[in-house]
Order: structure tokens, then sequence, then C-alpha cells
């Protein structure tokens, strides 16, 4: 579904000298495959998200999604955000179809297929409320919605989780996992969060610091529907242990 070939980023700084954001990234996501991307901060792990979403162009490389080269943002694409960058003065329901609306894309049951995904996700009798009346958590499954209703065959996530806290985070990754196996369009999903990245995970992507490089690929064989308490078994502990081994080091990893 996805192809990632060889892409090199450099941007240019206020003073215009050039800062390398990516060099020489390949990989390739399947479709229905959910994909983590880990590593420290600044490594790119978002400008990499930007280029498959088509926001911004690689300079040099290509973006191939579902056999053609992307070169503007794509109606097959869709992408969650850390802010759920909610229309405050719009409901609950006119806020989930705004994109749809925006691109001439609604039908008959829009609306009604807008519902039945807010009841999934646990926000029915919310369909009036005003993002201001919700939870960070529930405006997060808004903004997660939103992006399922347009039936993407890509779902870009960068750190959709990153502003919530511990308990709520726990609880919006197992209603992104059931979310996305009612669905299974393919996922491509950033997190600082180590355990994050192997519990919601087919394979773990991880980055070198800048200029960010691909230093490893890591299958999680964990069955699904995944929970918590998959945490303590050896094949979560040995993910955890691997990916920490390439961002701090094998002494740190140990003692992490």
């Amino acid at each position: 579904m996805i192809r990632i070939e060889r892409v090199h980023k450099t941007f240019r700084g206020r003073d215009g000298a050039a800062v390398e954001a990516l060099r020489d990234v390949s990989l390739a996501v399947a479709d229905g495959e959910f994909v983590a991307i880990v590593g420290a901060s600044g490594c790119g792990k978002s400008t990499l998200l930007r280029l498959v979403a088509g926001l911004v162009p690689p300079t040099d490389g290509r973006v191939v999604l579902a056999g053609s080269e992307v070169t503007a943002p794509r109606a097959e694409t869709a992408m969650v955000f850390q802010a759920p960058t909610l229309l405050p003065w719009a409901d609950v329901l006119r806020n989930v179809t705004f994109p749809l609306r925006l691109m001439h894309r609604t039908a008959p049951d829009t609306e009604d297929e807008a519902r039945a995904l807010l009841a999934t996700a646990g926000l029915a009798g919310f369909e009036a409320r005003l993002p201001r009346e919700l939870s960070g958590g529930m405006q997060q499954r808004v903004a997660i919605c939103r992006a399922l209703l347009q039936q993407p065959q890509v779902l870009l996530m960068d750190e959709p989780f990153g502003a919530l806290d511990a308990l709520t985070r726990e609880e919006m990754s197992l209603e992104l996992l059931r979310l996305w196996a009612a669905r299974r369009m393919a996922v491509l999903f950033v997190t600082h969060s180590i355990p994050e990245a192997v519990l919601l995970a087919d394979r773990v992507i991880v980055m070198s610091p800048r200029p960010g490089r691909v230093v490893d690929v890591i299958a999680v064989d964990l069955p699904r529907p995944r929970s918590f308490e998959q945490e303590g078994s050896d094949e979560f502990q040995r993910c955890t242990r691997r990916i920490r081994s390439h961002i701090f080091g094998e002494r740190n990893a140990r003692a992490a």
C-alpha cells in the first residue's frame, strides 16, 4: 500500500542553513498492516508522515501510494494529529462529517455512517455536543472517527495520544485497535512510547537521531486481539529491549 523509496528530506532554516531531516529512508507498509515508528525527538518521524500525506515533497527519492507516486494530498489518505483540531463552533456530528462536506463527497447515508462510527467509539448521545463539552480523550475519539469516516486506505497518526493522561492514553490505545480491527486500513503510527508501539503494531520501525534513517525493523509476534496483559510476555519484553537498545544503547536499555 505504501512504498517509501530512498527518501531524503532537507529543509532550509531561517538563516538559510540546510537541515537534513531524513536520509535514505526506505520502507513498505502492506494493506491492512499497522506499523509504528519510534525514535528520538527530531529524528524526522513527523516529517516522514507528512511526506506520505503529500503535505511536503521529498528532496530526493519518492513515496508511492497504491501504485502511484504521491505529489499532493490524496483522498485515500487521512491524518490524525496530536491535537484533535476540531472546529470549536461545530458539534460532534458536523466535525466528523466536515472533511467529506469540504471535499463534496457526502452521500445520503453519510450522517448515518457518522452516527454509527461515533457509537462504535462510545460516543453515542454526544453528536450534538460542542468540543469544549468533551474530555480530551473524547475529543481525540471524534478526530479518529472523522478520519475513519473518509474510509481511507491509509491512516497516518502523528502522536495522537501524546497530550492525554496515562489512563486515557491506555484506554485510547485499545479503542484504536478495536476501530482498526473493524476496518483494517494500513496505519502508520508515530509515537514516543516504546510500550505503546509494541502493543499496537505488527512491526515497529526504529529511526536514528537526525538525520533520520531506518536502523531496525522489528516484527511483533503477539497474537491479536491485543491486551495490556501481554506486556508481561517474553515477546513483548524482547521487542521493547531491542528498541531501547537502539535508542538508549545496550547498557541503558538493560537498566530501563
